[in-house]
């Protein structure tokens, strides 16, 4: 299961949001040197991203062709003539543009073997595994207004988040355009029309997205958001970052497994197909490919050590929870396993490191499937996923349950 690789902005919002506010400063004569300096290097970024908002990157295609090709490498015996590899994506373009970088990191380290790739990806809107979010009724809620929202908000806004978001911003423009700012004269908004920048607070994360995104283009263009900010405010933002992932997509507060088990249905498919493939004989690799969003709740659920304590402290997310471990870009959760003929034994992979599953063993890394088996498939019994349960059945139990 992995996420896609590094991509460009997902859509035009905190570029375009950003562009405008210094736009209207610098046409009310309130803009800086540096803020021209800044919109000059957001109107560049916007010019690579035209027509590639969304789209694996050029560094993202190298991740997972490079990913692909370890596979190949390291289980080189498994892929056979006579026996298929499953490919699947998410609809949206990066997942299907990853799938096929790894395929063709896998064909290429598989030299001579021939193997027969079934590729696919789901259809918008119906998709109860790797895109459960879009589906899941309460959850959309939650995300949208949930008591995790309030909390959030109040971190961010205390001394600290509003003394760097007025130190970053009054590089680019004057005090007074700065209180015009904060008195809420302005609301910019993407593409779609929602408001993304409408205070001080939001302006500097938009700017923090841009430093973000920057690492991800590096073959498209050299930019350099990360100047605008300190060694600490740079830190600052990045725990917001964490902590807005740890509140939406994690473990999320202690009152609540609402965003993890909107996942319930990809681990029993997960269990189901690898059942499978046990009995049949006949797959060598299934590979799905998705989002932070899918690989975030998946390690939560799976009890994976670091990816599942819930916390209800905002200031106490960071030193227990690391997105950038959990769900960098290429993120992968694998399962390996391996077989005497008699005895299914399966080992962990975390990016590609052997990680623990959350039950005992005296074989570690291995374990024995049926353990692995029996423990998630109790924890789905708890949420009301079956193993027998259709992609139909999955459908409506997200809309109507989760």
């Amino acid at each position: 299961m992995g996420r896609h690789g590094s991509r460009h902005l997902s859509s035009s919002k905190y570029d375009k949001t950003l562009f405008e506010l210094l736009d209207i400063a610098e046409k009310d004569g309130q803009i800086t040197n540096l803020g021209k300096e800044l919109k000059k290097e957001i109107g560049n970024l916007m010019k690579v991203e035209k027509d590639h908002y969304g789209l694996l990157s050029t560094t993202g295609g190298e991740e997972l062709k490079g990913i692909g090709a370890r596979v190949g490498q390291n289980f080189k015996e498994l892929f056979t003539s006579d026996k298929k590899v499953i490919a699947q994506a998410t609809f949206k373009d990066r997942t299907p543009q990853s799938r096929d970088q790894f395929i063709d990191g896998l064909k290429e380290s598989l030299g001579d073997n021939k193997v027969d790739i079934l590729a696919s990806a789901f259809e918008e809107g119906k998709d109860p595994y790797l895109r459960p979010y879009d589906l899941a009724t309460k959850y959309n809620e939650y995300a949208e207004d949930g008591d995790w929202v309030k909390l959030y908000e109040d971190y961010v806004t205390q001394n600290t988040g509003t003394r760097y978001a007025k130190e970053v911003l009054l590089q680019f423009f004057s005090e007074g355009f700065y209180q015009r700012l904060n008195a809420g004269e302005f609301e910019l908004k993407d593409e779609k029309g929602k408001v993304k920048l409408s205070n001080p607070t939001e302006a500097a994360s938009n700017l923090y997205e841009l430093y973000i995104i920057s690492s991800n283009i590096k073959g498209e263009g050299d930019f350099e958001f990360g100047r605008y900010f300190t060694a600490n405010q740079l830190k600052w933002y990045e725990s917001i970052d964490n902590i807005n992932d740890f509140y939406e997509k994690g473990p999320s507060l202690t009152s609540t497994d609402l965003p993890q088990n909107i996942i319930a249905p990809l681990v029993k498919e997960l269990i189901v197909s690898t059942d499978q493939s046990i009995q049949q004989k006949d797959t060598a690799g299934i590979f799905r490919f998705a989002h932070a969003e899918t690989i975030i709740p998946l390690s939560s659920f799976l009890d994976i050590a670091g990816a599942n304590v819930s916390i209800d402290k905002p200031q106490d997310v960071t030193q227990n929870w690391n997105g950038s471990v959990i769900s960098p870009m290429g993120a992968n959760i694998q399962w390996i396993l391996y077989s005497n003929g008699k005895d299914v034994l399966v080992k962990m992979l975390r990016n590609e490191e052997e990680i623990a599953f959350p039950i005992e063993t005296k074989t570690y890394p291995y374990y024995k499937w049926e353990d692995v088996k029996a423990y998630y498939q109790n924890k789905l019994q708890k949420v009301g996923v079956s193993l027998d349960s259709s992609l139909e059945d999955n459908i409506e139990l997200l809309q109507k349950k989760f």
